[in-house]
This record gives structure tokens, sequence and C-alpha cells, in this order.
């Protein structure tokens, strides 16, 4: 049984006009985090989806195509990644997991940088809390949201009775705003900042920016929902492996913390379709925000001197196997 569970890693090499040029010893590093994005990408053979830019960086570097998370849940795989630990019986095995928590005393990848003289800047998701292994850097920056989903569907009338703590109102948003409205906008607009404010100190940097699309709830400017109009299709997989063990399923639960969505059961074709259309739209989404980005960097003459990583944390099921979410 082959499951969505991937990691996305690729290095973008000093190239362009000043190809003969050394490559600086403590290059600077640009890291940027795509929280659920599976390989449904151009650059993996994915037609549908446009990805120019995550392609783009894919053709200049180097692709990853064996290469796996230690565990397909946001906090553990992070804080797996980040300590160069695996996880364990009792570390980093959920969600909630924490890298100075559960294996204090590590130095993590941001926190060898700091040690080494570079500039260290967190903007957005990079540990799954924002507060994580704090001491490794210079500044944590996290944006604000804007999103009118929760406010909208209440206003509407749409209240439904719900005693637990997970509700989260609607599961995707299709609206027509500017893409700084969202999260994932803040913050490429914030890392083009610090980009343009590192270029001019002597200092070598490790800037991270952290997305959170294309994670729930699929929130995502009109622009990248009508990209995917009338071409969204059902998976053909929607059905267990043969002789797949009853452990390897889930009720995707944090699918069913949204609005409109049942307690038990599949979701309807048509939901199901909805559902994937934002997924894609908020891939295309959050390429822009990266596209935006690169081309600053290049602008500034910063690509000549800086490592770029991208990855993704895990993947994400869209109804393959019957299966939503990670886990």
């Amino acid at each position: 049984m082959r499951h969505h569970i991937w990691l996305l890693l690729i290095l973008l090499s000093c190239s362009g006009k000043k190809e003969k040029e050394a490559f600086p010893q403590k290059p600077n590093i640009l890291f940027i985090a795509v929280d659920d994005l599976r390989p449904e990408l151009g650059c993996y053979g994915k037609d549908l989806i446009q990805s120019p830019h995550i392609d783009r960086l894919a053709a200049e570097g180097t692709r990853f195509d064996r290469a796996y998370c230690n565990i397909p849940v946001c906090g553990a795989s992070r804080a797996s990644l980040l300590t160069g630990l695996r996880p364990a019986r009792n570390r980093f095995l959920s969600y909630l997991s924490r890298a100075d928590e559960e294996s204090p005393g590590i130095i993590t990848l941001p926190g060898l940088f700091h040690e080494n003289g570079y500039t260290t800047i967190s903007n957005g998701k990079i540990f799954h809390h924002d507060n994580d292994d704090s001491l490794s850097w210079d500044e944590i920056w996290h944006p604000a949201s804007n999103s009118q989903s929760w406010r909208d569907y209440a206003l509407k009338g749409n209240i439904l009775r719900d005693t637990s703590d997970k509700f989260r109102g609607p599961p995707f948003e299709r609206a027509q705003v500017a893409d700084t409205t969202y999260k994932d906008g803040k913050i490429a607009r914030k890392t083009i900042r610090d980009l343009r404010k590192l270029k001019e100190r002597d200092k070598p940097f490790f800037l991270a920016a952290g997305f959170y699309k294309p994670h729930l709830p699929f929130n995502a400017p009109e622009q990248y929902w009508a990209l995917y109009d009338g071409k969204v299709e059902l998976p053909e997989n929607n059905y267990p492996p043969e002789n797949a063990p009853a452990e390897s399923f889930h009720n995707f639960g944090e699918l069913r913390a949204y609005a409109g969505i049942p307690p038990e059961g599949p979701v309807t074709d048509d939901f199901a379709l909805e559902l994937i259309h934002g997924y894609y739209a908020c891939v295309s989404f959050t390429d822009a925000q990266i596209g935006k980005i690169l081309e600053e960097l290049e602008r500034l003459e910063l690509d000549r001197s800086t490592l770029v990583i991208l990855w993704g944390d895990h993947g994400w099921n869209l109804q393959e196997h019957g299966l939503w979410c990670k886990h």
C-alpha cells in the first residue's frame, strides 16, 4: 500500500550569468516549508496542476524522487527533520510534538546556523509550535489571519450545534480577494522585506518561510480556484487495497472537524470534488507566493550566493484508498 507520504527537497545551486564565480563558503539559506504538500506538482508529472515556480526550481536544482518523511503528522515530522532525530517510542509521535521538550539539548538545523554566525529568521510555520526552539532564531514572525469564512458562515445562519473544541467552520473558501488577505500572501510579503534588509548586511542568513497551504481549510483567492474549473476528477482508487490491514485506515478526524463533514462514512461525490478543487487551488496559490520570493531573490542577485531548500512535511490523501488527510 503506497500512501502519499513524502518529503520534497529541492536545492537551487549558484547559477546565472556569473557561473564562474566561486560559491561562498558560507552561502545564504532560503528554507521554504509547505504544509500538507504532496507531489501533486507539474515537476512530478501531474500535468493538471499549475505549479510553474516550483517546477522551475526543480528544473534548475535537484529533485528528490525517493524521499520520505519520518512520520505523517506535522509537529512530529518537522521536529524530526529539524533535529535530525527519528521518531521513537517516546518522541515525535504527535502533531503536538515539540523539539525543545522532546529532544532537550539537541542542536537543531536553525540552531546550527545560528551558532555559526548566521542571522536566523522564521516566518510562518516552520516548527509546529510558534515558539518551539525559540533560542535558535533571531526573529520569529507569524501573520494574522483575515479569513472571513467562519464569520460569513455564521451570518448566513449556518450555526451547527457542536460541543467539541475542534469545530473549525467550512473546509474551504473561494473569495475574490487579494493574495495578502490570507496568511501565505503575508508570509511572502514579509520574506521579501527580509531579503531586502538582509541584502544590506555583511552576514550570511538562514531565512525560513513556512507556508500554511495547502493545509485545511482550503482557502485561496478566486483566481487560483478558476484555474481548475471543470477540470477536477475523483480518484479511480477510492477503495481499500486488497489485504490491507485495518490499522492502515483511519476516520480522517482532521477533516471531520470542519462544517458539513459527516461524523462517519464518506462524503458525497460533489463535496469530494469541491475538496479536491480547493486543494489544487491552494497548491497554485502557494506556488505563486513562492514565485514572488524567488523573483525577488534574483532581482537582488542573492540567487548567486543562496541555497534554496523546498520541502513538504508530509503528504495528504485526496480520497485515494477511501482516505482523506494524513496520519
